[in-house]
């Protein structure tokens, strides 16, 4: 089953929100959120066919495990990136089939 566009560009959205929440909770030294985080981006990643961000959603979960505060800045820099490249991707492709 393919999920529509629509619903991706969403999904991306929703993500792209969480950031400024996950940087706030490590740097109050927080990491569960991170956790949470980390494992849905692992699983809704490959149901929204973008396995980059499934990946980025493993390592994150590692790392917020370990308590590794820079990894995990480093991985959230990453995943903000890769929601960008998808989503300006995705609209490309968007606006160019309407």
């Amino acid at each position: 089953m393919r999920v529509p566009k629509e619903l991706k560009i969403k999904y991306l959205q929703r993500r792209t929100r969480e950031i400024p929440e996950l940087i706030d909770s490590i740097d109050n030294g927080d990491f569960s959120f991170a956790e949470r985080v980390g494992h849905q981006l692992k699983g809704n990643a490959v149901t929204f066919e973008i396995p980059q961000i499934a990946y980025i959603g493993l390592e994150m979960e590692r790392a917020a495990q370990r308590k590794e505060l820079d990894k995990l800045k480093a991985l959230i820099h990453k995943l903000q990136a890769s929601l960008d490249s998808v989503r300006g991707h995705w609209l490309g492709d968007h606006l160019k089939n309407e």
